[in-house]
C-alpha cells in the first residue's frame, strides 16, 4: 500500500553538485508593496483573548488601523488544501489538492497529495548499480497558476518564503524557498533515527522513525545513521553513514563523532547542525544533508535521537530554492536551517520517543531558525510582494494543546510546564508583526492571514469502522476477525462507500473506481442517506454529535476535477476528529474512543467552526472574507485585473 512517496531516484542527478553563494535578483523599482505574514493555524479566538489582555499590541494596532475578521477556509480545513487555494485563487476541485492523503481511484491506494516522483524511464545496469539514461522527475500535483506568476509577468518582484505546497519550488517567483511538502532526504513525511542501549525499549506500531538498538562497549557505541535509498543501486538499498558515541563514565554527557567532527552533548541538549554525506557509489558520489543530535539520556542507558536528515540548503540534493543559489546565500548568512516542509518532529512526540521537554526544545530551535530566516529576507526586501510563512503556530498547537487545555482527556499526562507555550508563541508572532508594521501605508498593504483556526481533539471517530458496522464497507472473509483491517482487506465487490484522508468519504462508483459498483442514480440516494445518518450519531458518553455537518462535493469542490473528489466531506465537531486508521482507509471494531496521542489540537473539522484570521492594514469591505479572495485582492492592490479562472473577489 502506498503510504508515502520516496524520491531517492531523483537524488542521483544532484548527488555531487555543490551550490555557489551569491545575491538573489535585485528588487524592482519603487512602487506598491504587499507584505503577507502567513501564520499557519493562527486561531482568531486565541488572538482576540490575548489582544484583550494586552499581550498582542501590534495585532491590536493593525486591527485598529484596518480590519480584523475571521477568514473563511476550505473544506477540509487542512493546510495543503487551503494554501493551495490561496496560491491559485481556486477551489480544491480546480487545484486538485483535496487533503493531505488522497486515493488512487483505480487501485484505491492512499498517496501523498502534494507531489509525486517518477522512476527513470530508461536505465543502464552495471553489476549492482544502474545509471539513469532519462532523468527521474518530481512533479507538484497542484494544478493552476500561482498568483505571483502574474506579478512576475507584470514586472513586479515577488519573494515567497516557505509557502506550503510549493515543492518542487516554483520558478516564477523572483525569489522563493519551498515549504510544506518538502521532504527530508529519506521520506516524504520525515524520518528520525533513535539509538538506545536498552534492549527492552520498544515503540509498537512506530511510524516516522527508525529505532536502533545499539551496544555500549568500553564506553563507546559504534552506530550507523540511516539515510535515503541509494538510487544508483539496483536493489535501492538504504544508504548509511557510520558514527561513534563516546560516553562520559561520570557525567551525563557524550561526544558524538561523525564525518570528522566531534560534538559534546549534555543530557537534554541539541547539537548544532551536523553536515552529513551519504555515499552512493564512492566517496565522489554522495548525497549531502544536515541533521541535529539530541541526548535524551546518558546513564544508565544511552538514548540518542537524531532529527530527520534535512536537505542541505547550501548543497541541495533536490532544489528547494529559486534561484538555486539563494539556498547557499541564505546558509552563508544565517547557517544551515530546517528545509523540511513541516520541521517539527510530531511523530517522535506522538510515540514518546521525545517527551514534551525534548519537543519544546526542538520547537524553540525551529522558531529561532525561522526568525533568523525572516530577518535575512526582510532586510533585503524593497518592492513588490513579500510573503513569509511560519509553521510553528500550527505544529506546536497540534502537539501542546493538551498542556494548555485542562479539560482535555490527555491533560493529566502532559507536562504542565509548557501550558503557556502556545500563548508565548503568539506573543512571538506579535513581535514578528512589529517588524513589518511600520512599513504599512497608503502604498503598502500589510496582511496577516491564517489558513484555519484550532480546536481540541479529544476523541477520535473511526469513520471506516462506522461504515463497516452499518454495512456500507465490507471486508474480505479472511479479514473478518482481524482487530485492525487495512484498505487491502476491503472487499470492493461488496463495498458501497469508504473513507480516505482526514475528511473524505467516497462512493465506490461504477466507472470511476477500479472496482466500482454504485451507479450515479444510486450514488445520489446513498450519499444523502449516509450524510443524514452521520449527522445523527450521538456520543453515548456525552450526548454530543461527533459530526457537526456533512458537506456535499458540489458545495465545496465545484471545479473541473471535482468528479474525482470525495462525494462527502465529513465536518467533525470540535473535540472530535477522524482517527489516523481511517485516514489511511483502515477499520476495526471501535467507532469512538479517546485520542491517545500527544497530537491533541486539530482543525480537520467542520470548516465553519475553525475559521482562520485576516488582519489588514487597509479596510476590507466584505464582512465574510474567504481565503480564496486573497490572491485576487493582492493582484488588485498592484493594479492587476482578476485573471481568468480565479474565483475569489477583491476585498479592498
Amino acid at each position: 500500500m502506498i503510504t508515502r512517496r520516496r524520491f531517492a531516484g531523483s537524488l542521483a542527478g544532484a548527488a555531487t553538485s555543490a551550490i555557489g553563494c551569491g545575491r538573489g535578483p535585485s528588487s524592482a523599482g519603487p512602487g506598491r508593496r504587499v507584505i503577507v505574514l502567513g501564520l499557519d493555524g493562527l486561531d482568531p479566538n486565541i488572538v482576540q483573548a490575548l489582544m484583550d489582555e494586552g499581550r498582542m499590541p501590534h495585532f491590536r494596532r493593525l486591527a485598529e488601523m484596518g480590519t480584523f475578521l475571521r477568514l473563511g477556509t476550505t473544506m477540509p480545513a487542512l493546510s495543503p488544501v487551503a494554501w493551495s487555494t490561496f496560491i491559485t485563487g481556486t477551489d480544491p476541485g480546480s487545484h486538485t489538492i483535496a487533503d493531505f492523503i488522497m486515493r488512487d481511484r483505480f487501485t484505491y491506494e492512499p498517496y501523498f497529495s502534494i507531489w509525486e516522483s517518477t522512476e527513470p524511464s530508461r536505465t543502464l545496469r552495471m553489476g549492482d548499480y544502474k545509471i539513469a539514461l532519462s532523468g527521474p522527475e518530481v512533479v507538484n500535483k497542484r494544478i493552476g497558476v500561482p498568483f505571483w506568476t502574474y506579478l512576475s509577468d507584470a514586472g513586479i518582484s515577488s519573494t515567497v518564503i516557505k509557502i506550503p505546497t510549493n515543492f518542487p519550488v516554483d520558478g516564477t517567483a523572483t525569489r522563493a524557498l519551498s515549504g510544506m511538502g518538502t521532504p527530508d532526504l529519506a521520506d516524504s513525511f520525515g524520518r528520525f533515527n533513535y539509538y538506545t542501549t536498552d534492549e527492552g525499549e520498544s515503540y509498537p506500531g512506530l511510524t516516522g522513525g527508525v529505532i536502533h538498538h545499539v551496544a555500549l562497549r568500553d564506553g563507546r557505541i559504534e552506530a550507523e545513521l540511516s539515510g535515503p535509498e541509494n538510487p544508483l543501486r539496483v536493489d535501492q538499498a538504504e544508504t548509511t553513514l557510520p558514527f561513534r558515541v563516546v560516553v562520559d563514565p561520570i557525567h551525563d554527557a557524550v561526544v558524538v563523532e561523525i564525518e570528522g567532527r566531534k560534538m559534546l552533548l549534555e543530557v537534554g541538549e541539541y547539537s548544532d547542525w551536523a553536515a552529513v554525506r551519504f555515499p552512493l557509489a564512492s566517496a565522489l558520489a554522495t548525497v549531502p544533508g544536515v541533521c541535529r543530535f539530541y541526548l535524551k539520556q546518558a546513564h544508565p542507558h544511552v538514548q540518542l535521537y537524531v532529527t530527520p536528515i534535512n536537505i542541505d540548503p547550501s548543497r541541495q540534493a533536490m532544489q528547494i530554492a529559486h534561484p538555486e543559489e539563494v539556498g547557499g546565500e541564505i546558509a552563508s548568512a544565517i547557517g544551515p536551517f530546517w528545509t523540511k516542509g513541516l520541521p517539527a518532529d510530531t511523530k517522535a512526540l506522538d510515540y514518546r520517543v521525545l517527551e514534551d521537554e525534548g519537543y519544546v526544545k526542538q520547537a524553540e530551535l525551529i522558531l529561532e531558525d525561522r526568525l533568523r530566516l525572516f530577518e535575512h529576507e526582510w532586510e533585503r526586501f524593497r518592492d513588490g510582494l513579500f510573503f513569509f510563512y511560519v509553521s510553528s503556530t500550527d505544529q506546536d498547537t497540534h502537539m501542546l494543546w493538551r498542556n494548555m487545555d485542562a479539560s482535555h482527556p490527555m491533560h493529566a499526562a502532559s507536562d504542565v510546564r509548557f501550558s503557556g507555550f502556545i500563548h508565548h508563541l503568539y506573543e512571538v508572532m506579535d513581535g514578528l508583526l512589529g517588524r513589518v508594521l511600520p512599513a504599512a501605508g497608503d502604498d503598502t498593504l500589510v496582511l496577516v492571514c491564517s489558513d484555519h483556526g484550532f480546536a481540541p481533539f479529544g476523541k477520535q471517530f473511526h469513520l471506516n469502522s462506522w461504515l463497516r458496522t452499518e454495512g456500507y464497507l465490507k471486508v474480505k472473509d479472511e479479514a473478518a476477525n482481524k482487530e485492525a483491517a487495512s484498505m487491502e482487506d476491503i472487499d470492493w465487490s461488496k463495498t458501497a462507500a469508504y473513507g480516505c484522508g482526514f475528511n473524505g468519504l467516497y462512493v465506490n462508483r461504477l466507472g470511476r473506481e477500479g472496482q466500482g459498483i454504485i451507479g450515479d442514480r444510486e450514488a445520489e440516494r446513498l450519499t444523502g442517506r449516509i450524510a443524514s445518518e452521520l449527522e445523527a450519531i450521538r456520543d453515548p458518553e456525552t450526548g454530543e454529535r461527533p459530526v457537526h455537518r456533512v458537506y456535499r462535493r458540489s458545495e465545496v469542490h465545484p471545479g473541473e476535477f471535482g468528479s474525482d473528489m470525495p462525494e462527502l466531506l465529513v465536518g467533525y465537531t470540535p473535540g472530535y476528529r477522524s482517527s489516523s486508521e481511517s485516514v489511511m482507509g483502515g477499520s476495526g471494531s471501535r467507532i469512538l474512543d479517546i485520542n491517545p496521542w500527544a497530537w491533541a489540537g486539530d482543525h480537520s473539522m467542520a470548516r465553519d467552526l475553525v475559521p482562520g484570521c485576516l488582519f489588514s492594514s487597509h479596510s476590507i469591505r466584505e464582512p465574510q472574507p474567504n481565503i480564496i479572495d486573497l490572491p485576487t485582492t493582492i493582484l488588485s492592490f498592484f493594479g492587476l485585473p482578476k485573471p481568468f479562472g480565479m474565483q475569489g473577489e477583491a476585498l479592498l
